[in-house]
């Protein structure tokens, strides 16, 4: 049934659905949710669109990876170990999006909320 589900999820990504259903199907934080779903309603070109789309699917890679290593945990270390790993890949996908958002960006408005949008998003 798990593999069922991932397979179902990895063709909603590739096909041409809306992408505020993938913001909502991909079960992010909702502060980072918000952001996403402003961020398209603010500035809704395709190219904005395809670098969320790509963060969606390096989240969605990053989530099923954690409950495989999860579920093949032994100890409640292992466990820990692999939420830590889950919670840094976050992280790091959060990063790579105001990045590529930064590069695409040439407008100012943007480009000063990138740091408050990795500090909304993800923080420790």
């Amino acid at each position: 049934m798990k593999a069922f589900m991932i397979q179902i999820r990895i063709a909603i990504v590739t096909n041409n659905t809306e992408i505020y259903q993938l913001i909502y199907e991909s079960n992010l934080d909702t502060k980072l949710e918000q952001i996403l779903i402003g961020l398209m309603k603010d500035n809704p070109s395709p190219k904005i669109e395809t670098v969320i789309r790509k963060f969606l699917l390096y989240v969605q890679h990053s989530t099923e990876n954690f409950w495989t290593i999860y579920y093949n945990a032994k100890t409640y270390q292992e466990k820990l170990d692999c939420y830590y790993q889950f919670s840094k890949n976050q992280c790091l996908a959060t990063e790579v999006l105001i990045r590529d958002l930064d590069s695409l960006s040439s407008e100012e408005e943007i480009k000063e909320n990138l740091n408050s949008i990795m500090k909304e998003g993800f923080t420790f």
